[in-house]
């Protein structure tokens, strides 16, 4: 049972959602990651008005990086769409990298990261801040900087310069853990498949109940019922 995540990635890919506010270094990220340039840059906000999606293979996990539309109040009605879509595709990644400045004031980046966390539902989702362009300040500010900013268990942080691309192995290091690739050399079977997800799920249930069952020193022909059920799934 607990293979099924991994397989499912296997299978499917991982879908990372690029976040941040305008200029921030998302699009340039994205180069730095693919390693050419898929994505416009400019030092005009709002450069990116869709989002832009491009996979790579890591370690042999497909990951799929989605450049999206950067998040402000704005009046412009083609990019507030793209911010929209911004929104759904937090709810569609597996992993989420919120970029900030290294140089940005500590209290914004915490408002900032507790409002996408707002937007991340499901528990299941991993949260990646990112401090971007820390080739402009010292290590100091930045050691500083990652001490003030609270993070929670599902979680880390990593200072990056997506334009010098220092640090992207790093980043990129940072994934394949959260993904936890070094457990498909340990697992001898791994589940991909919703179907036997299920019926290990309910086989599962009907085991524990038996369990449970021996230990209450319930009667046998109770007992009988749930290892059927556990031999049917």
């Amino acid at each position: 049972l607990s293979s099924f995540q991994l397989g499912n990635v296997l299978k499917n890919g991982v879908p990372v959602a690029i976040i941040g506010r305008p200029n921030v270094g998302k699009s340039t990220l994205l180069n730095a990651i693919l390693d050419e340039e898929r994505a416009i840059v400019s030092d005009i906000e709002g450069t990116t008005r869709d989002a832009i999606e491009d996979t790579i293979n890591l370690e042999g996990i497909n990951f799929r990086f989605i450049d999206t539309a950067g998040i402000r109040e704005t009046a412009d009605t083609i990019e507030n769409l793209g911010i929209r879509k911004t929104y759904q595709k937090i709810d569609q990644a597996s992993i989420v990298l919120f970029l900030a400045e290294a140089s940005d004031d500590p209290e914004i980046i915490q408002k900032s990261l507790e409002a996408i966390r707002k937007q991340m539902s499901d528990g299941e989702k991993k949260l990646v801040m990112v401090l971007n362009k820390s080739d402009r300040v010292s290590e100091g500010q930045i050691q500083k900087l990652e001490k003030i900013i609270t993070l929670q268990d599902n979680e880390h942080i990593i200072s990056i310069s997506a334009e010098k691309k220092e640090n992207i192995s790093g980043l990129t290091t940072l994934l394949l853990d959260i993904v936890n690739v070094g457990s498909i050399k340990h697992q001898d079977v791994l589940i991909s498949n919703i179907r036997h997800y299920n019926a290990l799920k309910s086989a599962a249930e009907s085991l524990n109940r038996v369990s449970e069952g021996l230990a209450s020193a319930l009667p046998s022909d109770l007992l009988a019922q749930d290892i059927r059920e556990a031999l049917h799934y």
